[in-house]
């Protein structure tokens, strides 16, 4: 009985999910297993030892799969790398807190143009995640591999190099992201420092607005290059405005100054734009074809998105930064007409969560409506809006579907930010 009310739990959940359950093999395997031990209970009518020998049992076959499961994987990411081994391929690899994936389409975009360049698509950033695209789709005539290299934990990017290398580095951003399993801010900085370090003679780029990135930088003794959009660099932007949804920057690199617009939203991503041109410049790329590629970018869905609809929609769904949520707060508040934010707030903080979502509240002085959704974050972010001079009205709503009746305060040419998202399981 147990189990049939834990299977129609399951389908309910299921149905009512964001991203559908994937019925992989491992799961059809535990659900076998679960079946295998029901029938195993009704044989020997469940009595008093048979149930403590098959709670016994239960882990030990778990643990066996684990076992199974975990060769499987090392299996799998070693035909990878023996796939990598056998082929001439440069790998750009990209690390930081965030900005990683539109690092990584801005510079496929800037590379596509004179090389054979291929790039892990969304988010693929785990040895598992990378392996499976170069098992199942990399091109033979490929020369040069774009990576992204995630980490949640301590020598994940010293794991994630020693299994693929590097030839390219580039460094984005050190922010007090996955606190929750890195525990402090210095742990971020040491593990992404992994890459730089295992990069040793070949090249590397960094950000260093910010403070982390160029400790890094300094640290660094050969073959750096410096990328900023507040003071002077081997590759700087400034002049940046916003004005009708599209970016208008001043780029400067080799002595030139170069006027630009794009239609990525924000500093941020100018900054982006900046450590892509450098790696282009890097592979020899022609100035001519980083500059037309900038003109025509267009934004990494859901990473401050411009929709153009009765209202002016920014998604930024899936950042959930604290920097990114004020250059995001910027655009909206670039605006002239009336202004809505919907957010949960953000989350992996760690301890620091709450002092993270009150200095989220306290960016949205001057916007017209705030939607909190659900109650992670709630009182944090009421308690820095309560700070403000020209607070923006409030109301909360248990879902993003349950924001949107909101949504009619807006008026045509009005402005919506979707400011970060949350997972399921926070709900």
């Amino acid at each position: 009985l147990v189990f049939i009310l834990n299977f129609i739990v399951a389908k309910l959940i299921i149905k009512t999910s964001k991203t559908p359950l994937n019925k992989t093999k491992k799961a059809n395997e535990n659900f076998i297993i679960s079946i295998a031990i029901l029938l195993l209970m009704l044989a020997i009518n469940c009595n008093y030892l048979a149930i403590n020998f098959i709670c016994f049992l239960s882990p030990i076959v778990s643990e066996l799969l684990n076992i199974q499961n975990k060769i499987r994987n090392k299996n799998f990411i070693k035909k990878a790398q023996e796939k990598l081994r056998n082929k001439k391929i440069k790998i750009i690899a990209i690390t930081g807190s965030n900005g990683k994936t539109s690092v990584k389409n801005i510079l496929y975009k800037m590379l596509s143009a004179s090389l054979n360049v291929q790039a892990t698509p969304a988010s693929y950033n785990t040895p598992l995640g990378i392996s499976k695209f170069i098992n199942n789709e990399l091109n033979p005539n490929t020369e040069i591999l774009i990576l992204e290299f995630g980490a949640r934990r301590k020598n994940d990017i010293k794991k994630l190099c020693e299994i693929f290398g590097a030839d390219i580095g580039i460094i984005t951003t050190i922010a007090p992201q996955h606190l929750e399993t890195f525990k402090s801010l210095e742990n971020v900085f040491k593990t992404k420092q992994e890459l730089p370090k295992f990069l040793n003679n070949k090249s590397c780029v960094f950000n260093i607005d910010n403070l982390y990135t160029y400790r890094m930088f300094y640290e660094k003794q050969n073959k750096k290059i410096d990328v900023s959009i507040s003071t002077k660099a081997s590759i700087y932007a400034n002049n940046i405005r916003v004005e009708n949804f599209e970016t208008f920057f001043d780029l400067h690199f080799n002595k030139n100054t170069y006027s630009l617009h794009t239609k990525l939203l924000g500093s941020h991503n100018v900054l982006n734009i900046c450590l892509a041109s450098a790696v282009a410049l890097n592979l020899n790329v022609s100035i001519s074809t980083i500059l037309t590629t900038i003109t025509t970018l267009i934004p990494t869905p859901h990473r401050l998105e411009y929709i153009n609809s009765h209202i002016n929609i920014l998604d930024d769904s899936y950042n959930c930064s604290l920097a990114s949520a004020k250059v995001a707060v910027e655009v909206l508040k670039s605006t002239s007409t009336k202004k809505m934010i919907v957010t949960p707030g953000i989350v992996e903080c760690g301890k620091n969560k709450f002092s993270i979502n009150q200095k989220l509240g306290k960016l949205f002085n001057g916007i017209d409506f705030c939607v909190v959704v659900g109650n992670e974050n709630k009182k944090a972010i009421l308690s820095g809006i309560e700070s403000l001079e020209n607070k923006p009205q409030i109301f909360c709503a248990n879902s993003l579907e349950d924001a949107k009746c909101y949504f009619s305060k807006l008026n045509n040419n009005d402005a919506l930010l979707l400011l970060n998202d949350l997972p399921d399981d926070y709900r």
